[in-house]
């Protein structure tokens, strides 16, 4: 009888390990790790453009970043090349961000340019600030007046830092640029 019981023991031991591992396995490959975007701009009796570009890297310094979505760029002028009906800039859906294995940094880069003869500000809203398994940072401290024909740059840097369950955040930014 304590023969039985200890095969029957082991046998059963041996299932669970085997359950166990399949689990783990699946939970694993089953990680989804998106970033989806979105940005808006509203612009208001200023001629102003930006470049837009997203890079992932696997250190927060982005030395050796790699570009994931093509750099964008639209600028609103007073006539001297590109305009765009009534002194709005498009929207810009940046497609395809991901983290991946070994590079858990995303950073979004706008660089704004004022074409007017005034100073202007750019101000951010609807941009994340916390989400499970991120780090979010924000730079926007150059926006708050931009001379003409001067450049500023908002970043907003994320980090993975818990790959242990799926992350989906969106990044849907929308930036009012006016007079300063």
């Amino acid at each position: 009888m304590n023969k039985k019981f200890k095969l029957w023991a082991t046998i059963a031991s041996l299932c669970l390990a085997v359950c166990i591992m399949a689990v783990g396995v699946y939970a694993a490959s089953s990680v989804s790790l998106t970033v989806t975007s979105n940005v808006t701009f509203n612009a208001q009796s200023v001629f102003v453009g930006y470049k837009g570009k997203v890079e992932r890297a696997t250190t927060g310094d982005f030395t050796s970043a790699e570009e994931v979505v093509e750099e964008h760029e639209d600028w609103v002028t007073n006539g001297s090349t590109t305009s765009t009906s009534a002194g709005t800039l498009t929207a810009w859906t940046p497609n395809e961000v991901t983290f991946e294995e070994g590079k858990q940094f995303i950073r979004y880069t706008i660089t704004f340019q004022n074409n007017s003869g005034f100073n202007i500000k750019v101000t951010s809203s609807n941009v994340p600030t916390t989400t499970e398994g991120v780090t979010i940072r924000e730079n926007a401290t150059a926006l708050t007046s931009i001379a003409p024909d001067g450049t500023a740059v908002w970043t907003l840097t994320l980090e993975l830092t818990d790959v242990s369950g799926s992350v989906n955040i969106e990044v849907n930014p929308t930036f009012t640029i006016i007079q300063a």
